[in-house]
C-alpha cells in the first residue's frame, strides 16, 4: 500500500518537473541570449549616435580626413588611425616577442625549484634559503604573469608618466625633451599585452602531443631544437591567436597612454612624435564635446574603433589549426602518425634559448620595478590628510571606495544570475555541435573583445541618456555588468564542465530532476569556480576606469544612493593625476590598487589549489 502511495506521488510530481524543467530551460538560454543582445545592442547605439557626424561630415572623408579641429568644424581621424596602428604593431611586435619566448621559457626551461644551497651560521638566512626551495617557481611565474595583467591600466599610465617617460627624455633628441609619443606608448602598450601572449602562447605550447617533442628527441636533435623546430611550429596557430589577442587588446587601450602619447592630433615624424590615438582623442575630448557635432564625432571614433576591433576578432577564425611539416602533417589532436625531424647543426637554437630565458628575467624585472617603485611612492604618500572626511574639493579614500564596494555589489548582483544561467545552457543544456551555441560562443568572445572606452559609450549613451540615469553609480554598474559577463560565464562554464559526470547520473538515478541536480548538487560543487569567476570579476570592477569616466562621474563625493554620481578608486587616480595638483593622492590610490591587485590574485590561487587538492 505504502508502495503504491509513493508511486502516486511520484508520478503526480512528473508533470510538475517537466514544468520547472521547461521554465529552467528558458531562463537559462534568455541569460546565454544576453552576450547577443549587448553586443547588438552596443554595435547599434555606437552606430546610431554616429550617423550625426557621418552624415554632415561623409564618411570617407571623416576616416580619411588628416584635420581635426573641432572649432573649425573639421573632422579628419586619418593622423589618429595611423597613430594607433603604428602603436599597435610596435607594441605587439615588441610584447609579443617578449610573450613569446617568456611562454617558451616556462614551458620548457623554468625549473620547479630552485636547489640554493647555504653553508652559513646566520639563521634568517638558512631559513629564507630553506623558504626559496620550497617554492614551485612555475607556479610563482605563473603567479607574476597574473599580476602583471591584473594591474589596472590607469595604474600603468601613472608609472608610464612618471617613470617611463623622463628615462627616455634621455634619448629624445628634439626639443622640449619630453621623451613622449609613440615609443613611450609603443614600450607601455607591450608591457600590457606581454600577460595575454604569453598565457594563451603557453596553453598552446602545452597542447602540442608530447610525442612530437620526444620524437624530436628521439632522432637526434637537442632539447633547443626539439622545442623551436618541431613544437613551436606545431603550436604556430595558437601562438597567432594569441597575437592576434594582444592587437584587439593594445588598440583598444586609452588609460595606459593617455599621458604618455604627447597628445596632438598629428602624423608621426619619429619615435618621439608626440601623437593622438583614437582612444586617447575620446577621452579627452568627451568631458566638453557639444552635442551638435563635436560628441557624435567622438562616438563615430569609436565606431571606427569598434570596426577594427571586430575585424581582429573574426580573424581569429581564419587561423590554420594544423602544421604541415616536412614529413607530414602535425595537428594538435595528438593522432599524428607522421614524424617531422629536423637535424640541422648550428647555434640558431641555443641562441634563440637564451633569448627565452633572457625575456624571462626582463619580464620579471618589469613586474619588480613597477611593485618596488608604487610600493616606496604609495606608502610615503600616505598622509593622513589622504584618510580624512569626505570633501566636494580634496581627494580622499573612503568615498571612492565605498562608491567603489557599491559598484561591486551592484554589478554582481546583476551579473552573477546571468553569467552563471548562460553558463549552465551551455554546459547542461546545449547540444554539442548545434549552431546556436556556436552563435552564442561568438559573440561572448566578442563582447570580451570591445575596448573599455567603447563600452564607455555605450553606458553613456544608453543606460545615462536612454535610460535617463546621468552619471550615476547605477549607469556604471550597469556597464561594468557587460564588462565582466564574458569573464564570469567563462570561468563558471569551466567549473561547471568540472564537475564530474557521475556527480549527475547518481542524481538522476535517486529521481531527482534536472533543475535539482543543478542547483543542488552540479553548482555546489561548481563553488569554487564560481567564486573564482567573481572575483575576477571584482578584480575587473576595481580596475576599470575608462568604462566609468563616461557613466559614473569623477565627484569626490559619496552619498551611498546609487543613483548619484561619485568616483571610484580607479577613475579618483586618473583625476588627480590628470590635474596634477593630487599627484602624493594618485601615487597612495595606485599602491592600494596593486595591493588589492596582488590580494585578489593570491585568493583565486588559494582556492584554485583547494580545488586541485580535492581532485
Amino acid at each position: 500500500m505504502e508502495n503504491t502511495v509513493t508511486q502516486r506521488k511520484q508520478r503526480e510530481h512528473i508533470p510538475a518537473d517537466k514544468v520547472k524543467n521547461g521554465i529552467a530551460k528558458y531562463i537559462f538560454i534568455v541569460c546565454a541570449c544576453m552576450s547577443i543582445i549587448a553586443v547588438v545592442g552596443i554595435i547599434g547605439y555606437i552606430l546610431y549616435g554616429s550617423i550625426p557626424a557621418f552624415r554632415q561630415v561623409g564618411f570617407f572623408k571623416f576616416v580619411f580626413g588628416t584635420t581635426w579641429y573641432p572649432d573649425g568644424k573639421k573632422f579628419g581621424i586619418l593622423p589618429m588611425l595611423v597613430n594607433s596602428l603604428i602603436v599597435t604593431a610596435f607594441s605587439v611586435a615588441l610584447g609579443g616577442t617578449i610573450g613569446v619566448f617568456t611562454a617558451i621559457f616556462l614551458v620548457f626551461w623554468c625549473p620547479d625549484k630552485l636547489h640554493l644551497k647555504y653553508k652559513g651560521q646566520n639563521k634568517f638566512l638558512a631559513k629564507l634559503v630553506a623558504w626559496l626551495n620550497k617554492l614551485n617557481l612555475r607556479t610563482v611565474f605563473d603567479q607574476v604573469i597574473k599580476l602583471l595583467a591584473g594591474i589596472p591600466s590607469i595604474v600603468y599610465g601613472l608609472v608610464g608618466l612618471q617613470l617611463l617617460v623622463p628615462i627616455l627624455s634621455y634619448l629624445d633628441t628634439t626639443p622640449p625633451y619630453q621623451g613622449e609619443g609613440i615609443l613611450a606608448s609603443s614600450i607601455l602598450l607591450a608591457i600590457m599585452v606581454i600577460p595575454t601572449i604569453t598565457s594563451l602562447s603557453k596553453n598552446a605550447l602545452e597542447a602540442v602531443p608530447e610525442q612530437y617533442f620526444e620524437g624530436a628527441l628521439a632522432m637526434g636533435n637537442t632539447k633547443a631544437q626539439a622545442v623551436f623546430r618541431v613544437v613551436v611550429p606545431a603550436a604556430r596557430s595558437g601562438i597567432i591567436s594569441a597575437l592576434i589577442l594582444g592587437t584587439g587588446r593594445a588598440i583598444g587601450e586609452a588609460m595606459a597612454v593617455i599621458w604618455v602619447s604627447g597628445n596632438r592630433a598629428l602624423f608621426p615624424t619619429g619615435l618621439f612624435s608626440n601623437i593622438r590615438t583614437l582612444t586617447v582623442n575620446i577621452v579627452m575630448e568627451m568631458g566638453y564635446a557639444e552635442l551638435t557635432l563635436h560628441r557624435p564625432a567622438l562616438i563615430a571614433t569609436g565606431f571606427v574603433l569598434l570596426i577594427f576591433v571586430f575585424i581582429i576578432t573574426l580573424s581569429l577564425n581564419l587561423v590554420p589549426k594544423n602544421f604541415k611539416g616536412k614529413r607530414g602533417t602535425m595537428t594538435l589532436n595528438g593522432d599524428s602518425t607522421a614524424a617531422v625531424t629536423y637535424v640541422k647543426k648550428g647555434l640558431l637554437a641555443e641562441i634563440l634559448k637564451v633569448i627565452a630565458i633572457v625575456c624571462a628575467v626582463l619580464v620579471l624585472a618589469i613586474l619588480a620595478v613597477i611593485i618596488v617603485y608604487l610600493t616606496i611612492m604609495g606608502l610615503s604618500n600616505l598622509t593622513a590628510s589622504f584618510f580624512g572626511p569626505s570633501s566636494a574639493d580634496v581627494p580622499t579614500l573612503f568615498p571612492a571606495l565605498g562608491a567603489t564596494l557599491e559598484l561591486i555589489a551592484i554589478t554582481l548582483v546583476i551579473a552573477l544570475p546571468i553569467g552563471i544561467g548562460a553558463a549552465i545552457f551551455l554546459v547542461e543544456y546545449a547540444k554539442p555541435g548545434s549552431k546556436f551555441v556556436k552563435i552564442v560562443r561568438t559573440f561572448i568572445d566578442t563582447l570580451a573583445g570591445v575596448p573599455s572606452i567603447v563600452f564607455g559609450l555605450f553606458g553613456m549613451i544608453f543606460f545615462s541618456g536612454v535610460l535617463g540615469l546621468s552619471y550615476s553609480v547605477m549607469a556604471g554598474a550597469l556597464t561594468m555588468v557587460l564588462v565582466v559577463l564574458p569573464t564570469i560565464i567563462r570561468s563558471t562554464e569551466e567549473a561547471l564542465i568540472a564537475v564530474p559526470v557521475s556527480f549527475r547520473e547518481a542524481s538522476y538515478g535517486l529521481g531527482a530532476s534536472k533543475v535539482r541536480t543543478i542547483f543542488r548538487i552540479v553548482l555546489p560543487s561548481a563553488f569554487p569556480g564560481i567564486a573564482t569567476a567573481s572575483i575576477l570579476a571584482i578584480g575587473r570592477i576595481i580596475g576599470e576606469s575608462a568604462a566609468l569616466i563616461f557613466t559614473m562621474g569623477a565627484l569626490y563625493t559619496f552619498t551611498g544612493n546609487p543613483l548619484d554620481s561619485s568616483c571610484s578608486l580607479a577613475v579618483l587616480l586618473y583625476s588627480c593625476a590628470n590635474e596634477g595638483y593630487h599627484m602624493s593622492e594618485a601615487y597612495a590610490l595606485a599602491f592600494i590598487l596593486i595591493l588589492l591587485t596582488f590580494v585578489l590574485n593570491l585568493i583565486v590561487y588559494f582556492i584554485q589549489r583547494q580545488v586541485k587538492k580535492k581532485r
